[in-house]
């Protein structure tokens, strides 16, 4: 069941927004509707694949008589058929994502998502959601009715993060349950000491001829640390806590942090996983298209 509420992670400027956006990165989609995706199947559609001998059973209407007329010989033309996608959204729902208080990592990646289903239910992909909760995962299935981004905006709103990251298996979770290749977004501040292990179970998705991206929430907090003078500081999901005096101790985090973005962008290149740092002084919706332009260009530049 819908609210109004459903909309505070997609509010109607942003929505206006991205009205005109397309993702379609280069891969062969296996979908069951008519879509703008490159399909694995071959028919009868504008798009040229290739010509291939004519053998019986093939239709007649296909057959190039151009290239019959030049070499004597009997060809083809089969076209690409273009189809939809299937995409699974994975937002981490881990204590470390409900900070800072009010604007929350989790609220701003749960906007970025929303903005990104709003993007491919446009075009007529199939979407599913799952929600990263260590005692209380959700997953809404895919779907690609218009209807449905009432229904993912709905479990991004209603959702409360809490407990210990378990992203790795979520993922795995989500990647078993999908017969088609298509992509994969995951938004996460990877603050979990399986983040590797993360990246890898990314990196088989995209194995499989998928297209995986990770979306890297980071706040501005643990980007800048604007901290000064002894304080506490407690982890969100294992509730340790020490007294530091944070002035003497910021240029070690700084560095530490620097070092840690480095390595997880490292390794998601290593395994062809696009990796794309989220600004959350910007508007989601903003993000959300670098999401779509990161997509584009890493797959203009390999065509």
């Amino acid at each position: 069941m819908t609210s109004d509420r459903q909309w505070e992670v997609l509010p109607s400027d942003a929505r206006e927004a991205l009205e005109r956006l397309r993702l379609r990165p280069m891969l062969m989609a296996d979908g069951r509707v008519s879509g703008v995706h490159i399909s694995s199947h071959m028919g009868q559609s504008f798009e040229f694949a290739e010509l291939k001998g004519y053998a019986f059973g093939d239709d007649p209407r296909g057959i190039d008589w151009k290239v019959l007329a030049r070499t004597d010989k009997v060809y083809v033309r089969r076209f690409h058929d273009e189809t939809n996608m299937a995409a699974w959204l994975i937002l981490d729902a881990s204590a470390s994502m409900n900070q800072p208080m009010p604007d929350t990592k989790f609220r701003y990646g749960a906007s970025v998502l929303a903005a990104l289903s709003y993007v491919l239910l446009r075009q007529r992909d199939e979407v599913g959601l799952v929600l990263a909760h260590s005692r209380h995962p959700e997953i809404c299935p895919v779907r690609s009715s218009p209807s449905h981004l009432g229904e993912l905006c709905q479990m991004l709103v209603d959702a409360r993060p809490s407990g210990p990251t378990v992203l790795r298996s979520s993922l795995e979770m989500a990647a078993a349950g999908m017969a088609k290749r298509g992509l994969v977004v995951v938004a996460s501040d990877m603050l979990t000491a399986e983040w590797e292990a993360t990246v890898g179970a990314l990196g088989a998705i995209v194995a499989r001829g998928g297209v995986a991206v990770l979306a890297h929430v980071l706040s501005v907090e643990e980007l800048t640390f604007p901290f000064s003078g002894n304080l506490v500081f407690r982890s969100a999901e294992t509730g340790e806590s020490a007294l530091l005096d944070a002035r003497g101790l910021r240029r070690q985090y700084l560095k530490a942090i620097s070092d840690f973005k480095a390595a997880v962008a490292e390794a998601c290149l290593k395994v062809g996983v696009i990796y794309k740092a989220i600004d959350t002084t910007q508007a989601a919706h903003n993000q959300a298209a670098g999401i779509i332009h990161a997509v584009d260009f890493r797959h203009f530049k390999e065509a």
